[in-house]
């Protein structure tokens, strides 16, 4: 069974790629890498440069009182999430009038 390596193993390889003369095909061959993992890796670094890219949109909402040991959830379609619990919902209002 191959050796499955983490998000470091590969962020660093993107990296010493990214500073070599090679192509993606002679890195991996040179490393001992697999090409297929490689170039998954290199997709999610992109995709994930992409997301950080993507301007965020604020979209009205409206709140009523908030019911006690409730939780507010955000979540993006770039993966991050926020919780705060129900009382905090006028500190983030706040948040958003800053930003609007």
């Amino acid at each position: 069974m191959a050796k499955r390596h983490g998000q470091e193993f590969w962020q660093a390889h993107l990296e010493a790629w990214h500073r070599s003369d090679q192509t993606q095909r002679d890195y991996c061959a040179s490393h001992g890498l697999g090409e297929k993992a490689f170039y998954r890796w290199n997709r999610r670094e992109m995709d994930a440069v992409s997301a950080a890219k993507s301007p965020l949109t604020l979209v009205p909402v409206s709140m009523g009182a908030p019911a006690t040991g409730h939780v507010v959830r955000l979540h993006s379609p770039g993966g991050w999430r926020i919780e705060l619990q129900a009382g905090a919902t006028p500190w983030l209002a706040e948040l958003l009038r800053q930003l609007s």
